[in-house]
């Protein structure tokens, strides 16, 4: 049988750990329903009320006697007052409500009606207004723009032209509804930044509901993602061929005043300089010289176009950026005709 074990001993060994087996399910069993008669989990019969002795199990009882009874209240409280637990902390303070400003015109009174009282003089004068403070808006490009970087940049400005996308930021948290409109800038390029400088021409809004146009120069600047003035670009310069062809024909011009002066033989008097040159070498010096003035007009105009086309700073279209107010305008609200609306 191995081990030492004979078949008799095994079978003793198997016999008795099967007899452990069935006496812990009866023990368990008999715990069970001791449980399910309210009984505690070491008697066997509930205890009387004046706690009466009782059978105990295998198992002792949870406590030694009778359970304690409460601690008594601290000094300095009376018993009839309930001491509450703290209070949380209070919530945070909601944040200001955005105000919004209505449609343009429902600032102020209704705009006269053609063919009203009033002369033609009457009716401007009584044109609405509204006052726009400082502030900023979201706006996204409708058109690109190749801003030129030189120094001619500020005298011949690109314009260029952007979409309000949302209502215009004023301050107190409170909002223009300006969504819509069209803003018009001038834009320069910097060599320097490598950015597009845009500076605000005019602010052009039209309500369909009142019928009336608002079109007022106003003040400001272009603001790009990053929160830099002025929008980020990519700088292009087209002038390398140019100036290339302007360093041949230099190099070609001063070849020919070499050759040009190696011909003839110069003497120095009182009267000054006099240069002499014999027939044979007239026409070698002619070309020479020709060559050499007809280079340096070459030159120049190579020179010319190499500015024309000079660094400029590309910005695409449809590009999100922030239309800055820096002073603030009175917006005149012209009435337009209703068929037009």
């Amino acid at each position: 049988m191995g081990a030492g074990l004979r078949g008799d001993s095994l079978e003793e060994k198997l016999r008795g750990d099967f007899k452990k087996v069935l006496d812990d399910q009866k023990l368990l069993g008999d715990r069970l329903a001791a449980i399910e008669e309210g009984k505690a989990p070491g008697q066997t019969k509930a205890s009387g009320l004046d706690g009466a002795a009782s059978d105990t199990g295998d198992l002792p009882p949870a406590l030694d006697g009778e359970a304690p009874a409460f601690p008594p209240p601290p000094e300095g409280i009376p018993d009839n007052i309930t001491v509450t637990p703290p209070l949380p902390p209070a919530a945070p303070p909601a944040p200001p409500v955005e105000k919004v400003v209505g449609a343009i015109g429902s600032a102020t009174s209704p705009v006269l009606a053609k063919g009203t009282e009033g002369s033609a003089t009457d009716s401007k004068k009584k044109n609405r207004t509204i006052y726009l403070p400082p502030g900023f808006m979201k706006a996204r490009l409708l058109t690109g723009v190749d801003a030129l970087a030189s120094r001619d940049a500020t005298s011949n400005p690109e314009p260029i032209i952007a979409r309000v996308q949302a209502p215009a930021v004023l301050p107190n948290d409170v909002k223009a509804n300006l969504s819509g409109c069209f803003v018009i800038g001038n834009a320069t390029g910097s060599l320097a930044k490598e950015r597009v400088e845009v500076q605000l021409v005019s602010l052009s809004c039209v309500d369909f509901d009142e019928h009336s146009v608002v079109d007022q120069p106003v003040k400001g600047f272009f603001v790009d993602a990053d929160g830099k003035k002025g929008l980020s670009g990519r700088v292009v310069t087209r002038a390398g061929a140019a100036l290339a062809r302007s360093f041949i024909a230099g190099t070609i011009s001063g070849i020919s005043q070499t050759v040009e002066n190696t011909f003839g033989e110069t003497s120095t008097s009182a009267l000054g300089t006099v240069r002499s040159i014999d027939a044979a070498d007239a026409a070698k010096t002619g070309i020479a010289g020709g060559l050499s003035r007809s280079s340096d007009k070459l030159t120049d105009f190579y020179l010319d176009l190499a500015r024309q086309a000079g660094p400029i700073v590309e910005v695409g279209a449809a590009k999100d950026v922030v239309v800055v107010i820096q002073e603030g305008v009175s917006l005149e609200i012209k009435p337009g005709a209703g068929s037009q609306f």
